[in-house]
């Protein structure tokens, strides 16, 4: 089994693939940062190393030790954090919904068989050490193995949709309870438990979880942090700062560096957790 440098202090290491567009991968050693409840507009999928990851998707709470691939669909609410003090270790892969032709999602929460591991490893060595047509070809084989045609499911009210859309369009803007649940028709109690029933998170939540995907893309064109944390809807640069780590596990200085880096390499830094 692959495993990590050894060492006393976490180590995070995130962003982009080079010359690979949708593409972003994560590699943490030694984690001991507890992340929000959140989702990714992206699939998600990767391995832990070492350790035992404690996560909750939706309602199920899970124990993710070596060799278990977790998987999360776009829009999949879930939080994740060290199962001992000692923390884990893991690495993911984040696949633009544009790079996954066909309606298809995972079908389960994680996969521990062979085949599995070895696909999800073949990509991370791919990312390591390969080509741009072996990054390409590892990761059409690993979804072929990991993926399957999506199933129906309910679909939430269209009033609680509507709500949705509107914390999507506006999420940087100061919305008000209120008018949300005069909007789904509902008092904002009744909004409050029916949205985090259909969606797996409160308003709040989910309206934060928008405005730090609508910061990172902002830090992705290049803006200044403190102009993104104004435009985002945050009182100030360290707020942004919080919610960033929370969801992404680490800062938006430290991921724009990874960014801007002249090789484009991955993050490369160091966390307390």
């Amino acid at each position: 089994m692959k495993s990590l440098a050894g060492g006393t202090r976490p180590i995070f290491r995130y962003g982009p693939v080079p010359g690979l567009p949708g593409l972003e991968t994560l590699e943490a050693h030694d984690l001991r940062l507890q992340y929000e409840r959140h989702f990714h507009d992206t699939y998600a999928f990767g391995i832990v190393l070492a350790g035992v990851e404690r996560c909750s998707v939706g309602r199920a709470l899970n124990f993710y030790e070596p060799g278990t691939v977790p998987m999360f669909n776009p829009g999949e609410v879930h939080d994740g954090g060290p199962a001992t003090p000692q923390g884990w270790s893991y690495r993911m892969v984040y696949v633009d919904t544009a790079l996954v032709p066909g309606e298809r999602a995972f079908p389960r929460q994680a996969r521990r068989d062979a085949l599995a591991r070895q696909r999800t490893l073949e990509l991370f060595d791919a990312i390591d050490y390969g080509t741009a047509l072996g990054i390409e070809a590892s990761l059409a084989l690993v979804l072929d193995t990991l993926l399957s045609q999506r199933p129906e499911s309910s679909i939430a009210s269209k009033t609680l949709d509507a709500v949705r859309q509107r914390i999507d369009e506006e999420c940087c803007e100061p919305l008000r309870l209120g008018h949300l649940a005069a909007l789904a028709g509902r008092s904002p109690t009744g909004l409050l438990r029916g949205f985090a029933r259909a969606y797996g998170l409160s308003p709040h939540r989910y309206q934060h979880s928008r405005r730090v995907a609508r910061a990172k893309n902002l830090i992705l064109q290049g803006r200044p942090l403190a102009e993104v944390a104004a435009m985002c809807g945050y009182a100030d640069q360290g707020h942004l700062n919080r919610w960033f780590l929370r969801i992404h596990g680490t800062t938006p200085g430290r991921f724009r560096r990874a960014i801007s880096s002249k090789t484009g390499s991955r993050l490369d830094g160091t966390l307390t957790a």
